[in-house]
């Protein structure tokens, strides 16, 4: 029995000495960042600079990897389910850890336990936005527009959060809408642009190139401030005082991934959103650098997972 009690004595030392060498020696091999939304969304777009300037920063090599479909919980599900190592990383956003909690009657993850912050990446607002032959050039008379329609306008969208945002308007608005779904926003995009629907809303990062190209035209943003990228649009809240939706971007790492390795990321990341060449990359991609701490991440989430349910229980939306 003696020999058996130092044979397990001996084993949980030789554990307790093993778990801060792999954690000094991370990483030894390529990283994978999950991206739940396909190729030149807003989530991809902010992640793949974002990948470059950590793998400097490591010294390892750092891959993107889309995996899209079902409103990002495809993506989001393998992120959750990844071995916990710090080799497979997760791109979160208030879509997938927030809205989607509350448009679906059940997820094959759980958003509160089955991941773990690492650092906030970047927010934007969304942006309501026509073709720019469309008869209406503001807010107001867009919405005038669509309640003399015979039947409720089609309004497209491609996330979650935008789904509520069309939700949001219709009650603000009292104007009746039928959302079309995307698989993603360059999708919605695609199709205003080409006239097979009049209206869409689409984060500003997506929208603000097809405005200054002169093919869309913008009515409103969804944030608290108007945009640098798009400072002659107005905010909902100036027609709607209070009404704002914000959504970020963040990265997570499945439940369960070690705390020195998880603190060893955030300090490469916060290193390396201070670059100027982050910077500058996010300027031109028309978001906001929003770095954050793991812990500063991790409240937003629990407190957005809060707000978002009750947004889209006021705006009526039955779970799927």
């Amino acid at each position: 029995m003696t020999s058996r009690i130092l044979s397990a004595v001996l084993a949980l030392a030789c554990a307790l000495l093993a778990a801060p060498a792999r954690a000094q020696d991370y990483p030894s091999r390529p990283i994978t960042i999950v991206v739940p939304y396909g190729p030149g969304s807003y989530t991809d777009n902010v992640v793949r600079p974002v990948a470059v300037a950590l793998q400097k920063v490591l010294g390892q090599t750092v891959v993107v990897d889309n995996k899209a479909g079902a409103n990002g919980i495809v993506g989001t599900q393998f992120g959750a389910r990844a071995k916990p190592d710090g080799y497979t990383l997760l791109a979160g956003s208030t879509t997938t850890l927030a809205a989607n909690d509350g448009l679906y009657k059940s997820l094959p993850y759980d958003v509160r336990k089955d991941f773990v912050p690492i650092a906030g990446l970047a927010s934007t607002s969304m942006m309501f936005v026509v073709r720019s032959d469309f008869p209406a050039r503001t807010l107001k008379e867009f919405l005038a527009y669509a309640a003399k329609q015979p039947a409720p306008m089609p309004l497209a969208y491609g996330s979650s959060s935008a789904q509520v945002a069309v939700a949001l308007l219709a009650k603000e608005s009292g104007v009746k809408f039928t959302g079309i779904g995307y698989k993603g926003t360059p999708q919605a995009i695609t199709d205003l642009v080409g006239g097979q629907v009049p209206a869409a809303i689409v984060d500003v990062a997506n929208g603000v190139p097809q405005i200054r190209a002169g093919k869309l035209h913008a009515l409103a943003i969804s944030g608290t401030g108007r945009s640098v990228a798009a400072p002659d649009v107005p905010t909902l809240a100036e027609t709607w005082p209070g009404t704002q939706l914000v959504t970020w971007v963040g990265l997570v790492a499945p439940a369960g991934t070690p705390g020195a390795i998880v603190d060893k990321l955030s300090a490469a990341l916060a290193t390396a959103l201070a670059t100027p060449e982050i910077k500058q990359q996010f300027i031109t991609l028309s978001t906001e650098l929003e770095p954050t701490s793991a812990q500063e991440l991790g409240r937003r989430m629990q407190r957005d997972h809060v707000q978002w349910l009750d947004l889209i229980k006021a705006a009526g939306i039955q779970p799927e």
